[in-house]
């Protein structure tokens, strides 16, 4: 990890405990349900990596759950507002009759 990634991570991390301070701020301890990942990959891009090869996520994180039912909630939801854009061309070239195999 160079002084850039570095940097990028711990200001990634100011910014997440600006946000839980906004939670106590506002007292909404109990009301918000928050689940926060930033990571970087680190890749060396000289040596391109292969298929296999294994590749660090240097990541902060934070949560505001009381509960693994609560964290289900939250992956659901990220899960179901995820859109693949991949698959989002290919349907909307399909929609025009359109392959491209």
């Amino acid at each position: 990890m160079n002084n850039l990634d570095k940097e990028f991570i711990a200001e990634a991390y100011s910014l997440i405990v600006q946000i839980e301070e906004l939670i106590k701020k506002y007292e909404y301890e109990d009301r918000v349900m928050s689940a926060i990942l930033i990571g970087i990959l680190d890749i060396d891009f000289q040596n391109q990596p292969k298929e296999g090869d294994d590749v660090q996520l240097k990541s902060v994180f934070s949560y505001n759950l009381d509960s693994k039912d609560e964290l289900e909630v939250v992956k659901q939801i990220m899960t179901a507002q995820y859109e693949d854009h991949d698959d989002d061309i290919d349907n909307f070239l399909n929609d025009l009759g359109i392959s491209l195999n």
